[in-house]
């Protein structure tokens, strides 16, 4: 037995051991993820160039090149579902359990023998810091970009709050219909993410019920719209250290004195009432009826977006009961009536109001669970939605160890939870 091989069973034995997974689907890795978070005292899971021991799917097309390179320096785990041997790797069949995942870990362990030893040349040694010096300067870079950015938009976000709240108060003239002279609103979200207004209101990426659909545009106009879908719902502001006190403020809003506050009090006063409650205040009609369980609004839905992000005043929004309200009634702003499942509604409207942030109430640390099946044909799907559902359906877990699990911004995990819990579909 080799120096190195008695150095790397002594690491193994008193300290964590660090996995690298490599070529596995998305589901398998999650699953291992995770396994290996249930025994984060023993195990930790980290990138391929710092691991102890490789997990590797040797029917995935990309593992080749890791294999080679690594395969004389670090253990190496094979998983195949074929009866193919491996010599020099500890073979694991599939499908995985945990028992034999781990007794493979330890074989794996205990039969290594590097080739080279376990000094590497000093120029490698040279070459590998600059390598992950040009990595940090690249990261601190795009981070400070990325923190510009985010500043910019915050400025923009409260430029559009105020610009809506002096549409309210022009006067009593009512809200246009035509596209063409819809170009105050346009504007407002236009400004922020430098899409054409006129391209803007053609092609809506989400198109409410009773709109007509919008015609087909040329792909970079589709895509700057999908991206703008995006930036609505979760904004585009970097993952933050949650254990520094000044980064973990930032991620936090509160939800008081907002629309989407006074959506959840409609609800709960018109099924306490069982009659409509109107929302006064805003620039057309909106109303809960609890008879079909629905919202009732006469104005353009591009104007929800930035509502949604408006701070409203004291008593600047109120609560009316309207057992008078008439559902077939024209429009006063001269808008088409439209009726909104209360969950779309304020799904969507959590969403906008979230962009990226998540609701104080909630503790990023607290696991939940998700208690209900949420429907991505009805309600507005943001990135990675169906995964994050997946994994909330199947397991309690805190926000921060699903952003860990599936390796994805904390923004999309975050706005997910905060209109989940709009619609109560949580539990602790």
């Amino acid at each position: 037995m080799g120096v190195s091989h008695i150095k790397l069973n002594k690491r193994a034995a008193s300290n964590v051991i660090k996995l690298g997974i490599v070529g596995f689907e998305l589901q398998s890795k999650t699953a291992m993820d995770l396994f290996f978070m249930q025994h984060r005292s023993v195990y930790s899971l980290v990138s391929t160039e710092h691991a102890d021991v490789l997990i590797i799917d040797m029917e995935h097309p990309a593992v080749k090149p890791v294999v080679e390179q690594y395969r004389n320096s670090r253990p190496i785990i094979a998983v195949t579902a074929t009866e193919n041997q491996f010599p020099g790797f500890e073979t694991l069949r599939k499908p995985l359990d945990g028992k034999r995942l781990i007794k493979a870990i330890n074989q794996a362990i205990e039969s290594f023998v590097p080739a080279d030893g376990d000094q590497q040349p000093d120029n490698q040694v040279r070459n590998e810091g600059e390598k992950a010096f040009q990595a940090y300067q690249k990261r601190l870079a795009t981070g400070r970009q990325a923190m510009a950015d985010y500043k910019t938009i915050t400025s923009d976000r409260d430029q559009s709050s105020s610009e809506v709240r002096q549409r309210f108060q022009l006067g009593s003239q009512p809200a246009p219909v035509n596209p063409e002279s819809d170009g105050d609103v346009v504007k407002v979200e236009a400004d922020t993410v430098a899409v054409p207004p006129k391209a803007q209101v053609e092609s809506a990426v989400v198109v409410p019920v009773g709109r007509k659909t919008a015609e087909k545009k040329p792909q970079d106009v589709k895509a700057r719209l999908s991206y703008q879908m995006v930036y609505e719902c979760c904004g585009n502001a970097p993952d933050v250290n949650m254990y520094e006190p000044d980064q973990r403020r930032r991620v936090f809003f509160k939800e008081d004195s907002t629309l989407l506050a006074i959506l959840q009090q409609a609800i709960v006063e018109g099924e306490a009432q069982k009659v409509p409650v109107e929302i006064t205040g805003l620039p057309g009609t909106l109303a809960y009826i609890p008879e079909h369980k629905k919202f009732l609004f006469d104005f353009s839905e591009d104007l929800l977006i930035p509502l949604a992000l408006t701070r409203f005043g004291y008593q600047e929004l109120t609560l009316k009961v309207r057992p008078d309200l008439d559902l077939e009634r024209p429009s006063m702003t001269g808008s088409k009536v439209l009726l909104v499942e209360s969950d779309e509604m304020i799904w969507k409207l959590a969403l906008w109001t979230s962009k990226g942030r998540l609701n104080r109430n909630i503790d990023p640390e607290q696991p939940h669970r998700l208690t209900q099946r949420l429907d991505f044909d009805r309600l507005l799907a943001i990135p990675h939605a169906t995964t994050i559902s997946s994994l909330w359906g199947r397991h309690s877990l805190s926000a921060l160890e699903v952003v860990k699990v599936l390796k994805i911004h904390q923004r999309y995990v975050f706005s997910f939870m905060t209109a989940a819990h709009a619609l109560g579909a949580f539990r602790s």
